[in-house]
């Protein structure tokens, strides 16, 4: 889904004053009113710079009375400082990191959480002012009558987790929707409202202190995705014929993960029962409302009506019944659907017409057939092998499987578990394997079998293994028969991304897919693409249109993406952003059908080959070096990610940091964290550097042809734009490593990033780099020495270990970058 700023207007705030102060106590300058200069507001509607204003203004004023007069000032010294020139330089970020080593460890705490909840709260303002604009323009669901028949699946998943403290999250809610309110219409009463709900978020930290559980994490993105007026946006694309549907990880996801079993897999579905029950009973409750006037004096024979209460209490008692899952669910959830079907139908036949309360529930039937967010499992293939072995089923992966067996035994149990996708896969014997097992289990082959390939050699050899695996003909006739003559296959972005660099992860998922296509295809089978992409550039994140625009028309006629981290927070809290990005992927997939896209020229695609192999190389040469290794861990947060307590999977690997040992998610974090965004762009620069003047044009002409070349470049002028260099040559100088380490990486950093630069502008032939988003530039500019403070704190917190400042940090940072899981 779309990350980071793409797409988004991003405000910070700005006062107008030629002078600055390096002392954080010296000077006495204006409050703290944050108003935003005149040039910003010709480039920004007045409602959201206003609604700015307003908000940020009143964080001033809760500060103030909860810090006094002095500790403001300073606050305010620091925000007018970053905003100068020297405050954004390697030389003014060193004096002010000086300066803020000598408070007292409550003054720096109060700085930081001072500076996280103003990004915090003007991401809030974005957020509602978008929101207001789409009710505004009356965004609902496209009909079927235009657009192709096709669905759209969101998994929800906990990794990346959102780092943002729940209950911190709870207010914001509620900040979200006063500040909604007001875009409406303005009351005298608001600014007394937004102060006492500033003042009681202000109690609480941004982070996180302590580590969620698996049903923490599953409660938490249950209470986003079935709010009411969220389970309106799924009956009404059900109705309009274009099915949105939504899976999750969450319980279901053993792969790396220690603390995921049967339990968490039965309290997942238990925690979605509950709130669907729930809703489904208050429906229920309308329906016997309407009907009891009906009993007491109707015109009809009192037989039909008894005969239609006789179905409705069939409903009631087969709805108290699936109040809990246990054992045997699924058959009295079957028994809730039939009753549900025979009141329906009695209804129709008595009074001639159809109940919209009962279809409204019957619609939630057939979205969630057992009354359950559907869970996806996954495992390593090598453990799936092992489990095999062991007669006993005593492995994780083995008792989840025989726990969905117990709760489905004679109904299908995919209305639980709708997929066993098998990570490190990389062979057919792979895929055979996780079917031998599940088959074993459920007694037969019940559960479709996912292959996920992430790794540069699994993906490289993806379409081959799958054609291996089809070439025997009772793995095709399977297929066929039980799994609708569909073959889903999911494809790692953040994993390849780690191992290969950003390019070549796009080169190769691109090149998967197009093999993959052709081979299913051929087969007469379906392919069903899963992409496991995340929020940001560095996971294959990005706005829609280039998320999709590359993908083959397959992929985008069945949608099926991962949601991760903050986008579940960005996507569910508000319906009608949520209605706004269902539409574009239906629209983008119209428009492909309309104007198919260009096939890669084999002159262009030979240019990128040689493109994604050699940042490749140039990505993994860095990264091979041991003294790189150690700059990851001494001059970025990776070695105190234990200490964070983001989510309940741990969030790095035990032992020294090693290139294997390293989680994908952490490392993004990292580099986003120290503002380098290494990931994205490293050996772009040093490839162009290379090349003559044919080669660059080559690239040119690739750039126009090539939707996936496009989006990647796109994506690294966005990339660039957001990186300070300044403040991540800090964190070296600031580190244990030796002088000719820092020496040698700020030099070789320096210059890569000063090559990409002109490659970008080179091949667009603009000077800017956000020539597509010109508005972005300026905002992008503003926000980012908001977060200085907060990166000079960090570096604070990790050479004094002051764990509940770094926490607050990294929180504060993520906000800032809009990338808060």
């Amino acid at each position: 889904m779309p990350g980071d700023f793409l797409h988004l207007h991003r405000i910070i705030t700005r006062q107008k004053s030629s002078q600055y102060t390096t002392s954080l106590d010296e000077g006495k300058g204006p409050k703290l009113t944050l108003r935003i200069g005149a040039t910003m507001q010709k480039a920004l509607a007045k409602e959201l710079t206003s609604l700015v204003n307003w908000a940020v203004t009143e964080l001033g004023h809760v500060i103030e009375a909860e810090l006094g007069g002095k500790q403001f000032q300073r606050i305010e010294n620091i925000r007018r400082f970053v905003k100068s020139k020297d405050g954004g330089q390697l030389k003014g970020l060193l004096k002010l990191k000086g300066d803020m080593e000598v408070l007292s460890p409550a003054q720096r705490f109060e700085i930081a959480h001072s500076f996280a909840l103003m990004l915090e709260l003007i991401n809030a303002c974005e957020s509602a002012y978008r929101t207001h604009r789409l009710l505004e323009e009356k965004t609902a669901p496209l009909s079927e009558e235009t657009h192709a028949y096709g669905r759209i699946i969101h998994v929800l998943t906990a990794h990346p987790t959102e780092s943002r403290n729940s209950d911190i999250i709870f207010y914001f809610r509620k900040v979200h929707q006063l500040l909604l309110q007001r875009l409406t219409a303005e009351r005298h009463n608001q600014t007394a409202e937004l102060h006492a709900l500033l003042r009681m978020a202000w109690q609480l930290p941004m982070s996180k202190q302590r580590k969620p559980s698996v049903m923490d994490e599953a409660e938490y993105i249950y209470s986003l995705v079935l709010q009411d007026d969220i389970i309106e946006i799924y009956l009404q694309q059900r109705h309009a014929q274009i099915p949105f549907y939504i899976r999750t990880w969450v319980g279901g996801d053993k792969d790396g993960h220690p603390g995921v079993n049967e339990k968490t897999m039965l309290g997942s579905l238990s925690m979605s029962r509950a709130r669907l029950h729930s809703w489904v009973k208050t429906q229920f409750a309308a329906y016997l409302a309407d009907l009891a006037p009906l009993s007491r004096s109707g015109l009809r024979q009192k037989n039909d009506i008894r005969k239609l209460q006789r179905h409705a209490v069939a409903v009631k008692r087969n709805l108290t019944k699936t109040r809990r899952i246990s054992t045997g669910d699924a058959n009295r959830v079957h028994a809730l659907n039939k009753s549900v079907h025979d009141l329906a139908t009695e209804q129709h036949r008595l009074f001639g017409a159809e109940s919209p309360t009962l279809n409204r529930i019957r619609y939630l039937l057939k979205i969630f057939p057992s009354l359950v967010v559907p869970l996806e499992i996954r495992e390593d293939s090598s453990l799936v092998h092992e489990a095999l072995d062991d007669s006993r089923f005593r492995m994780n992966i083995s008792r989840m499987l025989k726990t969905l067996a117990r709760l489905s035994p004679d109904h299908s149990p995919r209305n639980y578990v709708r997929g066993f996708i098998l990570s490190q896969c990389e062979s057919a014997k792979d895929i055979e394997a996780g079917i031998r097992l599940s088959s074993k289990i459920l007694n037969g082959p019940r559960l479709p079998v996912v292959p996920l390939f992430e790794s540069s050699h699994s993906l490289k050899n993806s379409t081959e293994i799958i054609r291996t695996f089809l070439g025997v003909k009772k793995n095709k006739s399977l297929i066929k028969k039980h799994w609708s003559a569909q073959l889903e296959v999911m494809l790692g972005y953040s994993d390849s991304a780690k191992e290969n660099g950003s390019f070549p992860s796009r080169f190769l998922i691109q090149s998967a897919m197009q093999g993959l296509e052709a081979t299913i295809e051929k087969q007469g089978l379906v392919p069903i693409f899963f992409h496991g992409s995340g929020g940001s550039i560095e996971r294959g994140g990005g706005s829609i249109q280039e998320q999709t625009e590359w993908w083959p028309l397959s992929a985008l006629k069945n949608v099926k993406m991962t949601v991760q981290g903050e986008m579940i927070y960005r996507s569910y809290n508000s319906p009608a952003i949520l209605q706004r990005q269902l539409n574009l992927l239906v629209q983008n997939r119209d428009a492909r059908k309309q104007a198919p896209a260009t096939h890669t020229s084999a002159i262009n695609r030979k240019a990128l080959q040689k493109l994604s192999d050699s940042v490749q190389q140039s990505y993994q040469q860095i990264l091979q070096q041991p003294d790189f290794l150690e700059l990851i861990e001494k001059a970025t947060p990776y070695s105190f990610m234990k200490d964070l307590r983001m989510g309940s999977r741990p969030s790095k690997r035990q032992g020294p940091v090693q290139l294997k040992s390293l989680r994908a998610i952490p490392w993004v974090l990292c580099w986003t964290q120290t503002r380098a965004l290494f990931p994205t762009w490293w050996g772009l620069g040093s490839h162009w550097k290379n090349l003559t003047a044919s080669e660059k044009s080559q690239y040119r002409k690739a750039f126009k042809e090539s939707a996936m070349f496009r989006s990647y470049i796109k994506a690294v002028g966005f990339t660039l734009e957001k990186i300070e260099m300044d403040v991540f040559f800090m964190y070296l100088r600031s580190s244990r490593l030796n002088k000719e380490t820092i020496t040698k990486y700020e030099n070789s950093f320096r210059q890569e990033f000063a090559q990409t630069v002109k490659c970008i502008r080179e091949i667009t032939r603009e000077k800017s780099l956000l020539w597509y988003r010109p508005w972005l530039e300026t905002s992008i500019g503003l926000r980012s020495p908001l977060i200085h403070p907060l990166n000079v704190l960090q570096l604070v917190a990790l050479e004094t270990t002051d764990i509940k400042l770094l926490r607050e940090t990294v929180t504060g940072i993520a906000s800032g970058m809009l990338t808060t899981g």
